[in-house]
């Protein structure tokens, strides 16, 4: 299960986080429910997994060992089969949760979470000015897919359109977020 932890973020997103939950409680005096911070390559892995044909499974798996990301690819094929609803289009490594750098969040309104983003339109709304303020991406600004919970602290939507596989096994080695061991 995905981490709740603020100290799972990286430093830098942690201290936005903590912002931004300040930002809210004094812009219009609400509580903002951080629910998901860190993800693992596995979890990532499960959820991409549980919604997908064996077919589209082996297509993502050829496309990492194509593009030199094979310890991703191992890391979907060693999950096995997962069964669910449709809940990411981020298969390991191309969420910003895999590195620590994002997390979702929900306004609470009188201790209750406001999941509606047309019932709850200003709370949302200052939750992703909130985030803009620290310098952050809101992905309530997306104009593809709108993840109003979403915010990061990189532009794009998938790390691996901007890492290099040296730099993305690095940076999760840095961050204790993959073992050497997952490489080979």
């Amino acid at each position: 299960m995905a981490s709740r932890d603020l100290n799972d973020l990286v430093p830098a997103a942690k201290a936005k986080a903590e912002q931004v939950i300040r930002a809210c409680e004094q812009a219009t005096g609400f509580e903002l429910l951080i629910y998901c911070t860190l993800r693992t390559l596995e979890e990532q892995a499960r959820l991409y997994r549980q919604s997908r044909s064996r077919v589209e499974i082996d297509r993502k798996i050829a496309k990492f060992n194509q593009r030199g990301f094979a310890f991703l690819a191992n890391i979907l094929e060693s999950v096995g089969p997962c069964y669910g609803p449709h809940v990411t289009n981020a298969a390991p490594g191309e969420s910003w949760h895999n590195y620590g750098e994002a997390w979702d969040a929900v306004p609470l309104i009188g201790g209750k979470p406001a999941w509606n983003y047309l019932q709850a339109q200003m709370y949302w709304d200052a939750y992703g000015e909130a985030v803009r303020q620290v310098g952050m991406f809101w992905a309530g600004d997306w104009t593809g897919f709108r993840e109003y919970p979403h915010a990061q602290v990189r532009a794009g939507s998938n790390p691996l359109k901007v890492l290099t596989p040296d730099t993305l096994q690095a940076t999760l080695l840095e961050n204790k977020l993959l073992k050497k061991t997952q490489l080979t």
